[in-house]
Formats: structure tokens, sequence, C-alpha cells
């Protein structure tokens, strides 16, 4: 894909999702799909291959919170972000967030190292650690204002991973599919016994993507019970 489509593909999304952008933003996104297709070849970071695609599924997907984070401040961590998504799309179109991507996987840790590099980007960094050791770190336990996390685990299973990390009075955000009532009902006694209120529940329309998208949104009410999260795989074998 050449830059002129590159452009016009994104720059028809973003003016669908009132999203403001400049010449340094598609520059950015321009340099990192080139990258990830490229880096791809060789680790498998996304099934997504054709470049059209990776804008729709990966890059207009994750900014389908963009409404909520324009003007975001503070400290945000993306919860098994995989090859960046959202927290690294995040990033460029809210620079003002101090961001961490978390993964445990080095191999995207390793791309991820090497593309904020490429960006040169101030304000974040990528951690190759799991959610459950770092949740019992001081120095990242309850001290995010968000915590995001994208098509990574069921929400009870997935507050234990997010809800330690966030801070009283924070915001966990979760991308989730058609699934998110049967999910919520589930994972209920996990986030109330976690620390956290579920405040919203809202559909997204993300530009030519089909099926049905949402976001939820916690807030973080009290401290998290220092007995969470559990030592790494048990959130997952035994959730809550």
């Amino acid at each position: 894909m050449d830059r002129e489509k590159f452009n016009q593909k994104v720059i028809k999304g973003f003016e669908q999702m009132g999203i403001r952008y400049n010449n340094k933003i598609l520059d950015y996104l321009q340099t990192y799909l080139l990258f990830l297709l490229e880096e791809n070849k060789k680790y498998n970071l996304t099934a997504i291959k054709e470049p059209s695609q990776v804008i729709i599924k990966h890059f207009y997907d994750s900014l389908a919170i963009w409404g909520e984070m324009e003007l975001a401040q503070g400290k945000l961590i993306d919860v098994g972000t995989g090859a960046g998504f959202p927290g690294l799309v995040l990033k460029i179109i809210s620079p003002q967030l101090n961001t961490v991507l978390l993964d445990s996987q080095a191999k995207r840790i390793n791309f991820l190292n090497q593309l904020i590099k490429k960006l040169d980007l101030p304000g974040i960094i990528a951690i190759h650690e799991r959610a459950e050791t770092l949740g019992n770190d001081q120095l990242h336990r309850e001290s995010y204002d968000w915590v995001v996390s994208r098509a990574v685990a069921t929400v009870n299973v997935l507050s234990e991973y997010t809800l330690p990390l966030a801070r009283v009075g924070g915001r966990i955000i979760f991308y989730k599919g058609p699934d998110v009532a049967a999910e919520l009902k589930e994972g209920q006694v996990a986030i109330e016994e976690l620390g956290g209120e579920i405040t919203a529940v809202k559909a997204l329309t993300v530009p030519e993507l089909e099926g049905e998208r949402y976001l939820v949104f916690i807030e973080k009410v009290k401290q998290t019970p220092f007995k969470y999260p559990r030592r790494s795989g048990i959130p997952k074998k035994r959730p809550l």
C-alpha cells in the first residue's frame, strides 16, 4: 500500500470516528504498519497480513476508545498488548499519556522495543512480564490511571489481570465482542472482589468492521485485597 492510499484509508476512518490527526501521526502509523508487516513474516505477530485489514482491525479498532481517551492524562498500561494494540496506537494519538505495554511473550516485546526506537517515541516502554507478577510488584501495583485490554481473556480472568494495576479512582476498559453480557454476568463477582465497579457498557461502531464490539468501563472504587492477583496461571485455571 503506497503512501497516498494509506493516507486516504486512515483519514477516511479517522474522520468517521472524529479523530484528530496530522502528518506526524500519519507518518507514525505508516511506519508502524510497514514494520509490523515486515516483522510478521519472521515472528507471526498477527494473523492479519493485508494492509487495509490491519488498518481496520487493528488501528481503527484500537481507536474506538478515542472518545473516552481524547483528553486523558496520566499513566496507562495495556495488558496483553500483543503487537501494540491498543496501547501503542493510543500513545501515537494521545502523546500526553505515559504508557506501558505489557506482554508475556518475548518476541512481541522485542518487536515493540524496536518499533518504539524506530518511532523515537518518548514516555512509552514495553515490559516482558506476566500480569500476575506485575500486579504484585510495588512499582506497578495500584499505580495506573488507565488500564486497557483487548482480546486477552474472559472478564472474570481479565479482571484479576488488570484491576490490581489500577489505582483507586482509576479506570479499567475492556474491548469485548458479542458475548459481553454473558461474560459480565459471570465476571461480576470477580470485579467486585477485586475492588471494581462496572460503570458503563457501550456498543461501538468501527468503520468497515463487521460484528458486535463493546467497551466495558470499570472504576476502581477500593483497594484490591493483597491476596490478588494469585500466582501465574491460577486466574485462568481457577477464575474467581
